[in-house]
């Protein structure tokens, strides 16, 4: 828990990678997972007499998230060679950006309420961010594999990456959770990463420090790495600010320093003293002419952004009426949302009205149980299910009609998908699923299970209410078909008070 007297002061610098087909400054594939030292050309490799070409795509995904989070745009951005001491970077210096990002100025907005499904009145609390430049990744050094040697792999070396650094606007491990969450979904959403932590397509490193409540000044701050994970950064940063704020409360002094995050310890530990800013050495790239965004573009790609998360979300809550625990689940992905208004859009068609809010929630649910489990246990993708938005329709339709049960439609989402062919009704009516509705068909059936059970019947009319399960389990099970368990119970009902009046 966190001293009550103390504040924490929070930065993270986020490292993205860009899914582009080739490198920043080559040809060759940046395809992840590629066999160790096949991606790799002369460019990549540092080779003489090799010259840098700049990756067009890869700027323009940059740009996209600088537009996507309220960045400013710079008329002209830079390379540098930032010459620092890289074992996977065979040149001997990384090609980045230092004072001319190509974005800058910018922020996030983050959920800033106590729990984290959001509402409309949820407040928010806005992040400021520092600047986005575009650089190149290195290599990756392996050190599990030989217990005397360090492995190379430059696959990665020359993979475009977006590196994001925020003002030390957070103040709170969950907050740094929440604003990298975002991220995530950000450059998932708009197809610029698969922000894969695991893979190390999204790395963060984070600078925090603490200071006594009420002081404007920064405290020293320490910059942890190794976070390969949102969970881990939040626990790195709370175990961090405990210990710093221990040392302080001894009159210990806190040192600035790199601090690697420990994920089997749950701890830090020091990986080296922190170098200053001019240590990097940077020096202008003679190779690479100045990046020149006209107006123009700027504006193409700024029209051509999708409707962004939180946007979605709120249309969602205030149109649909969808709760904001929906909301929040199905724009978690962009296929997602795209595929929950697909089916909405074609349930719409067949019902050509009605209370549309309660339509909405009946989509909505299905998407959150049926289809999320299924994208979780499968490798299917919203793209790829094949229980399509439009059978999906069909599915919520015969439900809305009362046509099919509730564990009626789950059984007949499982037969969509290995039936590819047929609509949701025919399925149903196939496999004998379509309930039976029809209270001229149920009443007979319902007249003789009581006649058969006169005891039963007698020991109900004497309080045993109970029982009623048992008549309607009777009336189920001697019907052809599915009948309508609410029109089985409702009959039974009327049958049953009958008796009472006449006993």
């Amino acid at each position: 828990m966190l001293h009550e007297t103390y504040e924490p002061v929070i930065g993270l610098e986020v490292h993205c990678q860009l899914q582009t087909e080739a490198k920043l400054f080559s040809p060759e594939a940046a395809a992840y997972g590629a066999p160790p030292n096949t991606h790799v050309d002369p460019v990549s490799l540092g080779h003489p007499g090799t010259l840098p070409v700049l990756n067009e795509a890869a700027v323009a995904h940059t740009l996209r998230m600088g537009l996507a989070t309220h960045c400013e745009i710079a008329e002209q951005s830079f390379f540098a060679r930032k010459h620092y001491f890289y074992p996977d970077l065979p040149k001997g210096y990384q090609t980045s950006q230092f004072d001319t990002p190509l974005c800058f100025g910018g922020y996030l907005e983050i959920d800033a309420g106590p729990e984290d499904d959001a509402s409309e009145e949820t407040p928010r609390k806005r992040i400021g961010i520092t600047r986005i430049h575009l650089e190149e990744d290195a290599g990756k050094s392996i050190h599990d594999q030989s217990a005397s040697h360090t492995l190379l792999d430059y696959n990665r070396c020359g993979v475009p990456l977006i590196e994001m650094v925020s003002e030390p606007d957070l103040r709170s491990p969950r907050e740094a959770y929440r604003y990298l969450h975002k991220v995530r979904q950000l450059v998932r959403w708009l197809g610029i990463s698969d922000g894969n932590m695991e893979e190390g397509s999204l790395r963060c490193d984070a600078n925090v420090s603490v200071r006594p409540k009420g002081q404007t000044g920064f405290g020293t701050r320490t910059e942890l790495k190794n976070l390969n994970s949102i969970r881990n950064v939040e626990r790195a940063l709370e175990y961090e600010i405990n210990r710093q704020i221990v040392a302080r409360e001894r009159g210990e002094a806190v040192q600035q320093q790199t601090l690697l995050w420990d994920a089997d310890a749950q701890r830090t530990r020091t990986m080296r003293t922190k170098e200053a800013a001019h240590d990097y050495r940077y020096m202008p790239d003679p190779d690479l002419p100045p990046i020149v965004v006209p107006r123009e573009r700027i504006e193409t790609l700024r029209e051509a952004l999708p409707e962004m998360p939180d946007a979605r979300r709120t249309r969602f809550m205030s149109s649909l009426g969808l709760p904001a625990y929906d909301a929040e689940v199905l724009t978690e992905e962009r296929a997602l949302a795209d595929y929950f208004e697909e089916a909405l859009s074609s349930l719409f068609k067949r019902t050509k009205g009605g209370d549309t809010k309660a339509q909405a929630k009946e989509v909505a649910n299905f998407v959150m149980s049926d289809v999320l489990r299924t994208l979780n246990e499968t490798d299917y993708t919203p793209e790829t299910l094949p229980v399509t938005p439009r059978r999906l329709a069909q599915l919520v339709y015969l439900r809305l009609e009362d046509k099919v049960s509730s564990s009626g439609a789950q059984e007949v989402f499982e037969l969509m998908l290995e039936n590819t062919d047929d609509s949701a009704g025919k399925i149903a009516d196939e496999n004998n699923l379509i309930q039976i509705s029809d209270r001229g068909s149920i009443e007979p059936v319902a007249e003789s299970v009581l006649d058969d059970n006169p005891d039963n019947v007698s020991s109900y009319l004497d309080g045993k209410d109970g029982l009623l399960g048992f008549f309607i389990g009777q009336v189920m099970q001697r019907m052809d078909g599915s009948p309508n368990p609410q029109l089985v119970r409702d009959v039974l009902s009327e049958k049953l008070d009958a008796r009472a009046e006449s006993a």
